[in-house]
Protein backbone atom coordinates (compact mmCIF):
# COMPACT_ATOMS: atom_id res chain seq x y z
CA UNK A 1 0.00 0.00 0.00
CA UNK A 2 1.14 3.27 -1.15
CA UNK A 3 1.93 6.61 1.38
CA UNK A 4 -1.22 8.14 -0.23
CA UNK A 5 -3.69 5.06 0.15
CA UNK A 6 -2.48 4.45 3.88
CA UNK A 7 -3.43 8.47 4.64
CA UNK A 8 -6.82 7.79 3.49
CA UNK A 9 -7.70 4.24 5.14
CA UNK A 10 -6.47 6.22 8.17
CA UNK A 11 -8.64 8.96 7.37
CA UNK A 12 -11.35 7.10 6.50
CA UNK A 13 -11.13 4.19 9.61
CA UNK A 14 -10.86 7.00 11.65
CA UNK A 15 -14.59 8.33 11.40
CA UNK A 16 -16.01 5.54 11.01
CA UNK A 17 -15.99 3.95 6.94
CA UNK A 18 -15.97 0.34 6.81
CA UNK A 19 -13.83 -1.61 4.06
CA UNK A 20 -15.27 -2.32 0.82
CA UNK A 21 -14.19 -6.45 -0.34
CA UNK A 22 -14.31 -7.02 -3.62
CA UNK A 23 -14.65 -10.60 -5.58
CA UNK A 24 -10.87 -11.62 -4.37
CA UNK A 25 -11.69 -10.21 -0.62
CA UNK A 26 -9.61 -7.79 -0.78
CA UNK A 27 -10.28 -4.41 1.26
CA UNK A 28 -10.33 -1.17 -0.97
CA UNK A 29 -11.48 1.75 -0.45
CA UNK A 30 -13.30 3.35 -3.29
CA UNK A 31 -12.42 6.64 -5.46
CA UNK A 32 -15.43 8.37 -4.24
CA UNK A 33 -14.77 7.91 -0.78
CA UNK A 34 -11.25 9.90 -1.10
CA UNK A 35 -13.31 12.09 -3.43
CA UNK A 36 -15.86 13.44 -0.35
CA UNK A 37 -13.55 13.45 2.57
CA UNK A 38 -10.03 15.12 0.77
CA UNK A 39 -11.27 16.83 -2.06
CA UNK A 40 -14.66 18.12 -0.51
CA UNK A 41 -12.70 18.48 2.77
CA UNK A 42 -15.40 16.57 4.91
CA UNK A 43 -12.40 14.94 6.61
CA UNK A 44 -11.29 18.17 7.48
CA UNK A 45 -14.71 19.83 8.42
CA UNK A 46 -15.52 16.70 10.85
CA UNK A 47 -12.54 16.79 12.26
CA UNK A 48 -12.61 20.80 13.14
CA UNK A 49 -16.13 21.06 13.66
CA UNK A 50 -16.82 23.51 11.15
CA UNK A 51 -17.93 24.10 8.03
CA UNK A 52 -15.52 24.31 5.94
CA UNK A 53 -13.75 22.97 2.78
CA UNK A 54 -10.93 21.32 1.62
CA UNK A 55 -8.94 24.81 1.84
CA UNK A 56 -10.12 25.67 5.35
CA UNK A 57 -13.15 28.04 3.58
CA UNK A 58 -15.68 28.62 5.29
CA UNK A 59 -19.11 27.26 3.59
CA UNK A 60 -22.67 27.11 4.33
CA UNK A 61 -23.70 24.06 6.45
CA UNK A 62 -25.34 22.46 3.35
CA UNK A 63 -25.42 19.64 1.58
CA UNK A 64 -22.30 20.13 -1.16
CA UNK A 65 -24.69 19.47 -3.88
CA UNK A 66 -26.42 22.48 -3.54
CA UNK A 67 -23.24 24.65 -2.78
CA UNK A 68 -22.18 23.80 -5.60
CA UNK A 69 -25.33 24.90 -7.37
CA UNK A 70 -25.17 28.12 -5.73
CA UNK A 71 -21.58 28.71 -6.57
CA UNK A 72 -22.10 29.17 -9.82
CA UNK A 73 -24.78 31.70 -10.10
CA UNK A 74 -23.75 35.42 -9.97
CA UNK A 75 -24.85 37.09 -7.00
CA UNK A 76 -23.06 40.15 -7.03
CA UNK A 77 -26.19 42.52 -7.03
CA UNK A 78 -28.55 40.56 -5.13
CA UNK A 79 -29.71 41.66 -1.50
CA UNK A 80 -29.79 38.53 0.82
CA UNK A 81 -31.69 38.01 4.16
CA UNK A 82 -30.67 35.41 6.36
CA UNK A 83 -32.25 33.83 9.51
CA UNK A 84 -28.98 32.41 11.30
CA UNK A 85 -25.63 33.74 10.85
CA UNK A 86 -22.53 31.97 10.46
CA UNK A 87 -20.30 30.41 8.16
CA UNK A 88 -23.24 30.90 5.55
CA UNK A 89 -22.35 35.06 6.64
CA UNK A 90 -18.83 34.21 5.28
CA UNK A 91 -19.56 32.68 2.26
CA UNK A 92 -22.00 34.94 1.03
CA UNK A 93 -21.37 38.12 2.00
CA UNK A 94 -18.05 37.88 -0.67
CA UNK A 95 -20.87 37.06 -3.59
CA UNK A 96 -23.59 39.65 -2.33
CA UNK A 97 -24.09 43.14 -2.72
CA UNK A 98 -25.45 43.43 0.43
CA UNK A 99 -26.18 40.48 3.47
CA UNK A 100 -28.56 41.16 6.55
CA UNK A 101 -28.29 38.97 9.06
CA UNK A 102 -30.66 37.73 11.97
CA UNK A 103 -29.30 35.73 15.03
CA UNK A 104 -30.89 34.69 18.37
CA UNK A 105 -27.82 33.40 20.55
CA UNK A 106 -25.91 35.88 21.71
CA UNK A 107 -22.65 34.14 21.94
CA UNK A 108 -22.75 33.24 18.22
CA UNK A 109 -23.66 36.70 17.53
CA UNK A 110 -20.34 37.76 19.63
CA UNK A 111 -18.26 35.55 17.35
CA UNK A 112 -19.63 36.40 13.83
CA UNK A 113 -19.66 40.42 14.90
CA UNK A 114 -15.69 39.92 15.51
CA UNK A 115 -15.19 39.21 11.62
CA UNK A 116 -16.83 42.79 10.95
CA UNK A 117 -18.05 41.81 7.50
CA UNK A 118 -18.24 45.30 6.07
CA UNK A 119 -21.54 44.02 3.75
CA UNK A 120 -23.31 43.02 6.38
CA UNK A 121 -25.68 43.92 8.94
CA UNK A 122 -26.11 41.94 11.93
CA UNK A 123 -28.78 41.97 14.31
CA UNK A 124 -28.71 39.98 17.90
CA UNK A 125 -32.66 39.15 18.04
CA UNK A 126 -34.63 36.61 19.81
CA UNK A 127 -37.96 37.61 20.87
CA UNK A 128 -39.53 38.88 17.94
CA UNK A 129 -36.85 36.76 15.42
CA UNK A 130 -39.46 35.95 12.73
CA UNK A 131 -41.08 39.51 12.50
CA UNK A 132 -37.21 41.35 12.72
CA UNK A 133 -36.71 41.89 9.13
CA UNK A 134 -39.49 43.95 8.73
CA UNK A 135 -37.63 46.50 10.43
CA UNK A 136 -35.45 46.61 7.34
CA UNK A 137 -38.40 47.76 5.34
CA UNK A 138 -37.53 46.32 1.94
CA UNK A 139 -37.16 43.40 -0.22
CA UNK A 140 -35.02 40.58 -0.59
CA UNK A 141 -33.27 38.86 -3.90
CA UNK A 142 -32.43 35.85 -1.59
CA UNK A 143 -33.93 34.45 1.95
CA UNK A 144 -32.37 31.90 3.60
CA UNK A 145 -33.78 30.14 6.45
CA UNK A 146 -31.39 28.24 8.53
CA UNK A 147 -32.33 29.26 12.90
CA UNK A 148 -34.57 28.92 14.38
CA UNK A 149 -38.33 28.94 14.37
CA UNK A 150 -38.34 27.50 11.09
CA UNK A 151 -42.06 27.63 10.62
CA UNK A 152 -42.84 31.15 11.80
CA UNK A 153 -40.04 32.52 9.08
CA UNK A 154 -41.37 30.65 6.25
CA UNK A 155 -44.32 32.33 6.72
CA UNK A 156 -43.28 35.66 6.35
CA UNK A 157 -40.97 34.65 3.51
CA UNK A 158 -42.54 34.41 0.70
CA UNK A 159 -44.28 38.47 1.86
CA UNK A 160 -40.40 40.26 1.73
CA UNK A 161 -39.22 38.31 -1.37
CA UNK A 162 -38.71 40.14 -4.70
CA UNK A 163 -40.25 38.89 -7.85
CA UNK A 164 -37.62 36.57 -9.79
CA UNK A 165 -35.86 35.84 -6.38
CA UNK A 166 -35.60 32.54 -4.18
CA UNK A 167 -35.58 31.33 -0.90
CA UNK A 168 -32.94 28.64 0.55
CA UNK A 169 -34.61 26.20 3.34
CA UNK A 170 -31.62 23.69 4.83
CA UNK A 171 -32.99 20.37 6.19
CA UNK A 172 -35.72 20.49 4.63
CA UNK A 173 -36.41 16.66 5.01
CA UNK A 174 -37.76 17.82 8.59
CA UNK A 175 -39.60 20.44 7.60
CA UNK A 176 -42.03 19.33 5.04
CA UNK A 177 -44.93 21.23 5.87
CA UNK A 178 -42.68 24.32 5.21
CA UNK A 179 -41.80 22.64 1.73
CA UNK A 180 -45.41 21.72 1.06
CA UNK A 181 -46.43 25.37 1.92
CA UNK A 182 -44.45 26.92 -0.77
CA UNK A 183 -44.96 24.72 -3.52
CA UNK A 184 -48.63 25.53 -2.65
CA UNK A 185 -47.14 29.01 -3.32
CA UNK A 186 -46.29 28.31 -6.44
CA UNK A 187 -42.56 28.52 -6.04
CA UNK A 188 -40.87 25.54 -7.75
CA UNK A 189 -39.07 23.36 -5.74
CA UNK A 190 -35.38 21.74 -6.37
CA UNK A 191 -34.60 19.50 -3.26
CA UNK A 192 -30.45 18.94 -3.25
CA UNK A 193 -30.04 15.72 -1.49
CA UNK A 194 -26.25 14.27 -0.31
CA UNK A 195 -23.59 14.47 1.76
CA UNK A 196 -22.17 18.00 3.67
CA UNK A 197 -19.89 19.02 6.06
CA UNK A 198 -18.82 17.87 9.34
CA UNK A 199 -22.25 15.31 9.39
CA UNK A 200 -21.48 11.58 8.66
CA UNK A 201 -25.10 11.54 7.30
CA UNK A 202 -27.09 12.48 3.97
CA UNK A 203 -29.64 15.33 4.57
CA UNK A 204 -31.36 17.95 2.27
CA UNK A 205 -30.93 21.37 1.32
CA UNK A 206 -33.95 23.00 -0.83
CA UNK A 207 -33.93 26.30 -2.54
CA UNK A 208 -37.87 27.16 -3.80
CA UNK A 209 -37.71 29.57 -6.93
CA UNK A 210 -40.02 32.19 -7.70
CA UNK A 211 -41.44 31.49 -11.43
CA UNK A 212 -39.80 34.64 -12.75
CA UNK A 213 -36.10 33.48 -11.33
CA UNK A 214 -34.14 35.59 -13.01
CA UNK A 215 -30.35 35.33 -11.72
CA UNK A 216 -27.97 34.58 -13.94
CA UNK A 217 -24.36 32.54 -13.86
CA UNK A 218 -20.94 33.59 -13.30
CA UNK A 219 -19.57 32.28 -16.18
CA UNK A 220 -20.51 28.75 -17.90
CA UNK A 221 -23.37 26.68 -16.71
CA UNK A 222 -23.04 24.28 -15.50
CA UNK A 223 -19.60 24.36 -13.61
CA UNK A 224 -17.71 21.34 -13.68
CA UNK A 225 -18.21 20.30 -9.89
CA UNK A 226 -15.38 19.27 -7.84
CA UNK A 227 -13.63 15.94 -9.14
CA UNK A 228 -15.81 15.90 -12.22
CA UNK A 229 -14.13 16.66 -15.55
CA UNK A 230 -13.79 14.39 -18.58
Amino acid sequence: MNFTKSIIQTILTSIGYKLVKNTNNKQVYTKASELLERNYGHYRSKIEQKSIDASNKPIPWFTYPSIDYLSQLDLSQKIMLEWGSGNSSLFFSKRVKKLYSIEHNEEWYQTVKQHNIKNQTLELESLNYHSKPKSFNMFFDIILIDGINREECSKEAHKILKKGGMIILDNSDRHQNIAKDFRELNFIEVDFHGFGPINDYTWTTSIFFHRDFNFNPIDKQPIIPIGGGF
